[in-house]
């Protein structure tokens, strides 16, 4: 029965708790009516909500799964025993995850600065978000900050004028309050519309329900602090626009395609790992990545065996490089989306 206190905590839909805790769609959906790993509520017009107890849920069994525990097993546990679970994992699974996070450091650090624009509103915060350190030993990029203001009050003093004379318009928009209500909301709002920020992720500690509910509605990443550095980290993550175009084209075939990125090990090792969601997308992309490169290798043997041919055959092995980097590209994807190494 969904009660009036439920429902006042129940303030995410079901493509928000994906986007933030990194588990698709579908499968949350499957957690939910298979196993009953959530219990959302639903308002009159039929749309299912979810609570913070619900994102925290998600986020301990995502962890969960890629150490190898049984959703069947574990969905129904409450979130005191799950995190007692997590504690506990074997070492086995400690060092893969290790091995993952370091491996994904430059990646992580070259798309989370870059030429991206990072304004920051909390001085707290900012200081935090320039630290390349982490609490737990670990490293995250220091991020570039190109505007920090104190609070919102020194923020609307100011963001006219610098509006103005900013090189770029915000990527990202990083708001961190100690109070969310309605009044700090339409401040929020208001910023983020006069800078132009492709994104804003707010921050708070204590909020009310309306207001949270309104900057969600608007696309606004909205999250409650204290937040450890692990679950910091994966927000900034999560704010990583989608992958520029390429700035490569299949139309030149003189144009220089980057060399294979992984060896036919890798590629292997990936395919036969047992995915915990319901798809199994590394397999498929690390299966078509070894095809392309094959079919790359016979392309260039062609060229030599059929010099009539030599034209066709390189236009067909410069398109099938072109495919097998995107999707390389693609298994880059995969592999942080599920905390998998490709290392040697």
């Amino acid at each position: 029965m969904n009660t009036p206190l439920l429902q006042a905590s129940a303030v995410y839909r079901i493509g928000v708790v994906s986007k933030l805790s990194g588990i698709p769609v579908p499968t949350l959906r499957v957690w939910q009516t298979r196993y009953g790993a959530f219990t959302p509520t639903t308002t009159q017009g039929q749309h299912r909500l979810y609570s913070e107890e619900d994102l925290r849920k998600a986020a301990l069994l995502k962890s969960l799964t890629a150490q190898g525990h049984g959703i069947s097993r574990i969905a129904g546990l409450p979130i005191l025993q799950l995190q007692q679970l997590l504690q506990t994992g074997s070492g086995i699974a400690t060092a893969q995850a290790n091995t993952a996070t370091h491996s994904q450091n430059a990646v992580d650090q070259a798309q989370l600065s870059g030429s991206r624009a990072w304004v920051v509103v909390g001085q707290g915060l900012a200081k935090r978000l320039q630290s390349p350190k982490t609490e737990q030993g670990g490293a995250w990029a220091s991020l570039p900050l190109q505007q920090v203001w104190a609070d919102l009050a020194e923020a609307e003093a100011n963001a006219s004028v610098s509006a103005k004379s900013l090189a770029q318009a915000p990527d990202v928009l990083v708001v961190s309050v100690n109070g969310l209500n309605e009044d700090t909301a339409q401040q929020i709002q208001a910023l983020a519309t006069l800078l132009a920020a492709r994104l804003t992720l707010v921050l708070y500690s204590f909020g009310q329900t309306q207001a949270m509910t309104r900057l969600t509605r608007m696309g606004y990443q909205v999250h409650r602090e204290p937040l450890t550095d692990s679950a910091l980290s994966q927000i900034l993550q999560s704010t990583r626009p989608p992958l520029n175009a390429m700035s490569w084209s299949t139309e030149n075939p003189k144009q220089a395609i980057p060399a294979r990125q992984y060896s036919e090990a890798v590629l292997q090792r990936v395919a036969n790992i047992q995915s915990q969601v319901l798809c199994e997308c590394p397999r498929h992309v690390a299966e078509l990545i070894g095809q392309l490169g094959r079919f790359e290798d016979y392309s260039h043997d062609c060229l030599d065996q059929s010099p009539k041919d030599a034209e066709l055959h390189q236009q067909l092995k410069h398109m099938a490089a072109s495919a097998r980097y995107l999707f390389e590209q693609a298994l880059q994807m995969v592999a942080t989306h599920e905390g998998i190494s490709l290392e040697e």
